[in-house]
């Protein structure tokens, strides 16, 4: 089954309210066919409330889901050409991995299924466990049973929600590149729901980091983390210092500004706060874009570059780095993470420091109080949880 646009998935306007809480603010949203689109936020941002709605799993207050130019809105799930993968498998633990998988061929009546249950389970590379029961396998290799028997449908739209979270560190990882591989093998439209930074930036082609109810910034994972637009943003991916500073003027292609007695350019091209001069910006660096001097070699640091003076607060050895927690006067508590290759004996705890790095390398966000950063109410996120909890079952059923 295709869809005359080949496939695209586009909400319009879609929202989604319980009485007086709005869990997912009208939300505007296009994903282009076989794509790998991920939805990135905390627990409680509406992230899983919007794939629940595009299942047909959650009926929207208001707004449309597309494929294509069809509307699917008033459509029950089992009538989507929209399969679900949930982070809880929803294998049945009586039938063996083949039955499993051909579970949804047999169901609409399809007789003739070994191929086809042969060709998904060498897929998912697990050709050679097709009579094992589920409890006979890990943990990686369910997950993997479970998006064969979803995608044996032939699904327009796979939605995975949350599928990874169950899994150890190492076998998550392993896990993110065997999606990432399966997806690209067989072309179609994966949307992921994730709280994990590191999981959507590995695998989408596209993320939308949502918060609120609301898509704060959507993008290529490299474009989200060098040019985050709003503090949130800043925040959720990865690590950034975020310097209150004040704005001084231009410098040919940057602005001019001092935070702490230290002057620092910004790229215009990278501010995304619109502060007139004297007003006020936050300053962005990541961690690992600074390089640490210590104080007796600042002679040795290039004019050009962004400078702040500070002394260690504290120190983090983690093996392919270390992170070295630093105190600046005017810039509050910064965060460095120095390689480890030739280590500084000297950068211990009390030593004075000079932090610098190219400036091209630091961005600018609006300073005003909560912008971007508004804080959502936990208990009547959790009423949304509960809510999209309790279709679980019937999910699972949908699923396949």
């Amino acid at each position: 089954m295709t869809t005359p646009h080949g496939g695209d998935v586009r909400l319009a306007g879609l929202s989604k309210t319980y009485g007086s809480f709005t869990a997912v603010h009208p939300l505007d949203l296009a994903v282009p066919r076989g794509s790998f689109f991920a939805l990135l936020g905390a627990s409680g941002c509406g992230k899983t409330t919007t794939l629940r709605m595009i299942a047909g799993l959650e009926e929207p207050s208001s707004g449309s889901v597309l494929l294509g130019d069809r509307d699917v809105t008033a459509l029950p799930a089992y009538k989507r050409p929209v399969n679900t993968v949930f982070q809880s498998y929803a294998l049945f633990p009586h039938l063996d991995v083949f039955e499993n998988v051909a579970f949804g061929l047999r169901r609409r009546g399809i007789r003739a299924v070994r191929k086809q249950v042969a060709d998904m389970l060498d897929l998912v590379q697990l050709g050679d466990r097709a009579h094992r029961k589920p409890h006979q396998l890990s943990g990686g290799q369910q997950q993997r049973v479970a998006l064969a028997r979803a995608l044996i449908n032939r699904p327009e739209v796979l939605l995975l929600d949350e599928p990874l979270g169950a899994l150890d560190l190492k076998l998550r990882r392993q896990m993110q590149r065997e999606l990432k591989r399966i997806q690209t093998d067989v072309g179609i439209t994966f949307i992921h729901v994730t709280h994990d930074q590191e999981e959507a930036m590995t695998m989408a082609d596209t993320v939308a980091v949502m918060h609120a109810g609301r898509v704060e910034q959507q993008g290529a994972p490299a474009g989200l983390y060098e040019n985050p637009r709003t503090a949130y943003v800043a925040g959720f991916l990865g690590t950034s210092n975020l310097i209150e500073a004040t704005v001084g003027g231009r410098s040919g292609d940057g602005i001019v500004v001092t935070a702490g007695g230290h002057r620092l350019l910004l790229p215009a091209v990278r501010c995304a706060a619109d502060a007139p001069p004297g007003g006020t910006v936050l300053a962005g660096v990541r961690p690992e874009k600074i390089s640490l001097t210590h104080a007796d070699d600042a002679v040795q640091v290039p004019e050009e570059r962004n400078r702040i003076t500070g002394v260690i607060a504290d120190t983090g050895f983690i093996g392919v780095s270390t992170q070295y927690a630093v105190d600046s006067p005017g810039c509050g508590a910064l965060e460095v993470y120095v390689q480890n290759l030739d280590r500084d004996t000297r950068l211990v705890p009390g030593a004075d420091v000079v932090l610098h790095w190219d400036p091209q390398h630091t961005f600018g966000l609006d300073a005003a109080p909560g912008h971007g950063a508004e804080r959502s109410d936990v208990a009547l996120d959790d009423v949304a949880a509960e809510r999209s909890a309790a279709g679980r079952a019937a999910a699972g059923k949908s699923a396949t």
